[in-house]
Formats: structure tokens, C-alpha cells, sequence
């Protein structure tokens, strides 16, 4: 019976603890607040931990690596703060409109047979690699040609300015302009 007493007891502590942390609020690199799962902080590898006031340190490094080219460089951020801004950015992209971004991920095609034409997308996985969101991308037509693309899968970094445009009763987001940065 004493048993019983104290696992029920654990349970209401677990159940009363997920309930009253649902999500958290984190600011970033950019000073805006981005949200995330309580469940995604707690699933973070101690590297991409954010404790206290070791989140002012983690973002003063954050803002040395950060490409000063850019008004928001994804690139140095943990997993769950990229995840989380591009989720903003799809949520209100209105606050980021002509924003210069840099990111890298996976290059996704998608071709509209209807139409026949092509989109280009670079997407980003969360901290848990479950969750993807990404954002499409065109290259600067000045610097590049069609044959200058990424094939499906190849991992990229691009830099560009954050867009929307709409193309039939659909809004997209876009990053408009952009630059194939290369690796070496």
C-alpha cells in the first residue's frame, strides 16, 4: 500500500511539473524571443545547454563567430535556436521582411508539375533531428545559372534577404537573392 502511496505521489510531481512547463521563453541573437518546448530544452546536449546566466556568455560568444554581413546569422546558433527562429520567421514573417539572413541545412527540390516550376529550399532539423522547418531560396540571378544549383540532399549555407511573395491565393516566404557560401 506504502508503495502505491509514493508512486502515485511521483506521478502528480511529474504530471503537476510537464503541465507547468509547457514552453519557455528564449531570447536570441537577434533580441527577439523565440519559443520552445520545454521537452526540446531538457533534450539538448550539455554543449547547446542554456543555464541561467550561462545563456549571456553562450550568446556574447554567439555574437563574435556571428557574420557581421548579416542581420541574423543562423549559422552560429544551437539547433533549437535556428529551429525555433525559422519557425518565427514562418509564424510572422512580417517582422523579418528584408532582413539579411545566413543559414545552412539540407537543399530540398520540389518541382510543380502543374506548372513546371522549380523551388528550392534549405531546411533545418531541431535539436532532436525530428522536426524539420525550412525556408526557400533563390540565387542571386547576377552571380549564378540554373546549373549552379545544389542537387537534392547536398548540405549548403546560404546568405540572403528574407522575403514573401505570392504566386496564385498563396503567400510564401523566400530568401530572395541569395549567395551560395562554400565550405572548405
Amino acid at each position: 500500500m506504502k508503495k502505491k502511496i509514493v508512486l502515485l505521489g511521483i506521478l502528480l510531481q511529474a504530471i503537476c511539473f510537464v503541465s507547468c512547463a509547457d514552453a519557455e521563453s528564449i531570447e536570441d541573437t537577434t533580441g527577439k524571443s523565440s519559443v520552445v518546448e520545454s521537452s526540446q530544452v531538457a533534450e539538448e546536449t550539455a554543449e547547446d545547454a542554456i543555464v541561467g546566466e550561462g545563456l549571456e556568455a553562450d550568446m556574447t560568444e554567439d555574437e563574435a563567430k556571428a557574420d557581421p554581413s548579416v542581420d541574423i546569422d543562423l549559422t552560429v546558433l544551437s539547433s533549437t535556436f535556428v529551429y525555433s527562429e525559422v519557425y518565427n520567421m514562418v509564424m510572422e514573417p512580417q517582422e523579418y521582411i528584408g532582413e539579411k539572413i545566413k543559414m545552412e541545412g539540407t537543399c530540398s527540390i520540389y518541382k510543380d508539375e502543374s506548372t513546371g516550376n522549380v523551388y528550392y529550399a534549405c531546411i533545418i532539423k531541431d535539436a532532436t533531428q525530428c522536426c524539420a522547418q525550412g525556408l526557400e531560396f533563390t540565387l542571386d540571378e547576377n552571380k549564378y545559372s540554373q546549373e549552379d544549383y545544389p542537387k537534392e540532399g547536398d548540405f549548403i549555407t546560404i546568405s540572403g534577404t528574407f522575403d514573401t511573395y505570392s504566386e496564385g491565393a498563396n503567400n510564401y516566404l523566400t530568401v530572395r537573392d541569395s549567395e551560395l557560401i562554400l565550405l572548405e
